[in-house]
């Protein structure tokens, strides 16, 4: 799990300096900007999964209770 976690966040900083942004500033803390771009791809998951789950409940609900006894 932990090798997965350091991979994610290579693959996020990666992308986010070839888009330009500093991730970390001198002391090595993370940026405002990098907070930013975090809060925000945070809020756009939560409404991705709020999406996800209304559309699984609302197939969930069109299942029909009875099956229809075979001809």
């Amino acid at each position: 799990m932990r090798d997965y976690i350091d991979f994610m966040q290579l693959a996020v900083e990666y992308n986010m300096t070839l888009l330009g942004v500093d991730i970390r500033d001198e002391r090595g803390a993370i940026s405002t900007e990098m907070a930013v771009v975090i809060a925000a791809m945070v809020a756009i998951a939560v409404v991705l999964g709020g999406i996800f789950i209304a559309k699984a409940q609302s197939n969930a609900n069109n299942i029909p209770d009875t099956v229809p006894a075979p001809a």
